[in-house]
């Protein structure tokens, strides 16, 4: 468009790309985000940043060349970070990892365009279309809705994924989930992207896209499979697939706050620029180790919490009572964390939060995983294990079985679990054998 431009709209332009970047600028030394590594905000604004800094070194150098080496130091940390995250995944979840994500591919691109800086080769880059294909619900429209979310994602993927295609897969599978997320877009309803997001990311599907990689799907697509994202420590199972009367979704969580890299970089300090969790914000996770949602034939039967307020039993986990440190819906009380707008990842022991996957096993259309969320709930309680295992048994059968062990000086004595369901009323039926209840 710039060589359309008369010269009054390009010298327009220029000065409002300066004067929001200088804005920008001003904010990343004083602005909470600008700390908190691969967060949504800051992945966004500092390629806001970057870019405005691309535009304006023609005219001003000096101011320019600031922003451009605060964006890339802060840009560089997230990519070394991310190196560690091996499965691909991010702890936002799929709707805020997208939102982070299309900031990342961006950068990669600039990156390597303009300063001959090489990321193709990065771990979690590598596994990224993993966090696409095996978190998807049978039919192309909805992920698993693990923290915060909306039903599926807030940008893209379709640009993600032409990326991912282009300069990491390079053997069609990104153009081809894309394609079918393009193709099954629900046109009306909740899951229907916002105005705001809709467009954003269109013209870099152009820029990127590679008419050359023959479209088709990754290798064994149409069987049902279980994928395990160790990092997040999240299973799916039935991923990827048509919708179908035989084709089930299953998830399970019992994973680390922040995920396994970044909680461990917390706790073992390895380098001296991460401060702690005040480096990260893992505020749009839920309080949900050992949750899970299961879509019986494609039809979401037990789901999760999507975008609400962080109260466990939304996120179909056991509450406990009565509990000496209940601080909502007394005296029951969940994981630590719980009952604000975003996770208290920053109070009492939260920041020590963390489930473990047991078990993760398929053997044909049957899959049985477990998973320990006891370092998920505060120790006033004192709980000794809390252990819930998942038999999928067929496609329409799901068994779920927890194993409680507490001390013997515990003040618990009541456990309640609670499954949630946005779609579909759970109603009891009163069972009824030769006309007797």
């Amino acid at each position: 468009l710039y060589h359309s431009f008369d010269r009054e709209r390009r010298k327009k332009y220029l000065k409002k790309i300066e004067t929001v970047s200088s804005e920008m600028y001003d904010y990343s030394k004083v602005r909470s985000w600008s700390k908190q590594f691969l967060h949504n905000h800051q992945t966004t604004n500092m390629l806001a940043l970057l870019i405005g800094a691309l535009v304006v070194e023609d005219y001003k150098l000096s101011q320019a060349s600031i922003w451009k080496e605060t964006a890339i130091d802060i840009m560089e940390k997230a990519m070394f970070l991310l190196n560690h995250v091996v499965d691909g995944s991010l702890d936002e979840g799929v709707a805020y990892g997208s939102y982070t994500a299309k900031s990342i591919t961006q950068y990669v691109f600039l990156a390597h365009r303009h300063f001959g800086i090489n990321h193709f080769e990065n771990n979690w880059l590598k596994m990224h279309f993993w966090f696409y294909y095996s978190t998807l619900l049978p039919g192309y429209q909805r992920t698993v809705g693990i923290a915060d979310s909306n039903y599926n994602w807030f940008y893209g993927p379709e640009s993600q994924l032409i990326f991912l295609d282009t300069f990491i897969l390079k053997n069609g599978a990104g153009n081809w989930l894309a394609g079918q997320i393009r193709k099954h877009r629900p046109k009306d309803g909740p899951m229907v992207q916002s105005i705001s997001q809709r467009w954003s990311t269109l013209y870099t599907e152009y820029l990127w896209y590679n008419p050359e990689l023959p479209s088709h799907p990754p290798a064994d697509h149409g069987i049902p499979k279980m994928h395990l994202f160790s990092n997040w420590g999240v299973v799916t199972y039935g991923a990827g697939l048509p919708h179908s009367q035989t084709n089930t979704f299953l998830s399970f969580k019992s994973g680390k706050l922040g995920g396994r890299a970044v909680y461990d970089i917390v706790h073992f300090q390895p380098y001296s620029w991460v401060d702690g969790w005040k480096s990260f914000n893992p505020g749009h996770e839920h309080p949900d180790q050992n949750s899970f949602t299961f879509a019986p034939n494609g039809q979401v039967f037990v789901s999760e919490a999507l975008y609400g307020p962080k109260l466990s039993h939304l996120n179909n986990i056991l509450v406990f009572s009565p509990s000496p440190t209940s601080q909502c819906n007394n005296p029951w009380e969940g994981q630590l964390g719980e009952c604000s707008k975003w996770l208290k990842w920053t109070t009492n022991s939260t920041g020590d939060t963390s489930g473990e996957i047991i078990t993760a096993s398929q053997q044909g259309d049957s899959v049985f995983v477990s998973g320990e969320a006891v370092a998920s709930y505060s120790s006033s309680m004192k709980l000794k294990s809390v252990y819930r295992n998942l038999l999928l048994l067929n496609y329409q059968t799901l068994l779920v079985l927890d194993h409680i062990e507490k001390l013997e000086d515990s003040p618990i004595n009541l456990v309640s679990a609670f499954f949630h369901n946005l779609d579909i009323d759970f109603k009891y039926v009163p069972y009824k054998f030769m006309n007797k209840l």
